[in-house]
Formats: C-alpha cells, sequence, structure tokens
C-alpha cells in the first residue's frame, strides 16, 4: 500500500475524517487511524489491513489481547494497547447500552444473539452459558456454566435444572460459541440439548431456543425445529 504520505490528501484517514466526518472511513481506515504510526515501507494503513485479513471482520477482535496485535509487523507495543484500549472501551459502552435496554425488555432468539455475540465471538475456548426467564420472558439470572474444549461438553443436567428450580425460571435459553467457528450442532449438542429439554419439561420449565454462536451469525435449533 505504500507511504500514507503519499496518498492524495483527502484520502489519507486523518484528513478525510477531518473533512468528511469519521463514519465515512472504512474499517481499515478506522484502525489506521489508532495505529497512527507504521516502520519503513510498512505504513499504519499497511498494518491495520495485516490485522483484517487475519481477523476477517471487526468483531473479531473484540476478544483478542493486546499481544495479539503486538504480533503484525510495525505495530509497536503502545500502539498494540492503544488498539486493545479502544475495543475495551467500545466493549463497556455496548454493555452499559444493553443493561439500560434490556433492563424491561423481553429477549428472543435474535436479541439474545446480539447479547452474547460479541463477547464470544473469537474466543478461544468454548463457553456455555445458561439464561432463565421469568413469567413476563425478561432475563432474571445468566451464568457461563462452562469453558473448555469443544470437544467435550461438561456440563451438569443436574445443575441446569437446579438453577431453573432456584432461581423460579419459567423459561429459559442455552447458548455456546462454537470457536473453530462451524455453526451446526455437533451430535453431542443435539443429545445434550434433547436431555436437558426432556427434563426441564418434567418440571414445567420451558427451554426455549438452543443458540451456537459463530462469527457469521447463529445456529437456532428453535428455527430448525429440532425441539419444539
Amino acid at each position: 500500500m505504500g507511504k500514507i504520505n503519499d496518498l492524495p490528501t483527502l484520502d489519507k484517514p486523518r484528513e478525510k475524517a477531518a473533512r468528511f466526518g469519521i463514519e465515512t472511513l472504512s474499517d481499515v481506515e478506522l484502525l489506521a487511524l489508532i495505529i497512527n504510526v507504521g516502520t519503513v515501507g510498512h505504513s499504519s494503513l499497511d498494518i491495520a489491513k495485516d490485522v483484517l485479513d487475519d481477523a476477517q471482520t471487526l468483531s473479531a477482535l473484540y476478544n483478542k489481547p493486546y499481544q495479539y496485535f503486538h504480533t503484525f509487523k510495525g505495530l509497536k507495543r503502545v500502539n498494540a494497547l492503544r488498539l486493545a484500549a479502544t475495543i475495551e472501551i467500545a466493549k463497556r459502552m455496548n454493555e452499559k447500552t444493553r443493561l439500560v435496554y434490556e433492563e424491561k425488555a423481553e429477549v428472543n432468539s435474535d436479541s439474545l444473539y446480539q447479547r452474547y455475540a460479541l463477547s464470544l465471538v473469537g474466543q478461544s475456548q468454548e463457553n456455555f452459558v445458561l439464561v432463565i426467564l421469568g413469567k413476563n420472558k425478561q432475563i432474571i439470572y445468566e451464568k457461563i456454566l462452562y469453558k473448555g474444549n469443544e470437544e467435550e461438553m461438561f456440563v451438569s443436567t443436574r445443575e441446569i435444572i437446579n438453577l431453573l428450580v432456584l432461581h423460579n425460571g419459567y423459561y429459559f435459553y442455552l447458548i455456546h460459541n462454537h470457536p473453530n467457528n462451524h455453526l451446526f450442532p455437533s451430535d453431542l449438542d443435539i443429545k445434550f440439548t434433547e436431555k436437558v429439554n426432556q427434563r426441564a419439561e418434567k418440571i414445567g420449565v420451558k427451554l426455549l431456543d438452543h443458540l451456537i454462536i459463530g462469527q457469521t451469525g447463529y445456529y437456532s435449533f428453535l428455527h430448525s425445529k429440532a425441539f419444539s
């Protein structure tokens, strides 16, 4: 891509943002603006492009530590920390906005995907989440029950049922991510979902959906009619 100084003035990220607004910058240009400086023969735009080529999407950067950014050619420690800090600010703003919005909101599969996608996409481990709803379908309890290897699922059906009873749940969702971003359920996912659904029905609590979250979206057991 070459030197930023060789670009026409209004094509330089800083000048473009100042003249036309920050919202006119591409993802690469936004990252380049944060990175600010490059090295000889490798500009901040080159570094930003390297980062996005590796991550594929901005959302995939959400859970990356600063050490990840520091591995890219030309990205010094201070700039890697600046990128990580910018993403952390975005995470905290998103969390506060979400809490205000969901205080009295009825949740569904789509809203839960939006709620958890940013925190689960890009994780190197599988996370398994239980979300319990009250009679009005508002969240009354949520917990990560497991973090670990996606080849095995060490989640206790008994623990889920106990938590449903303890919190007087009327409905609940199961959510987990696939670190390999493969959205379709494994045989283990299907068997586990069926087992939990059957146990919950016996105590009068309804499993509304089980979501598998990946980088490109989510798989819904409900929409696939895996159970009803």
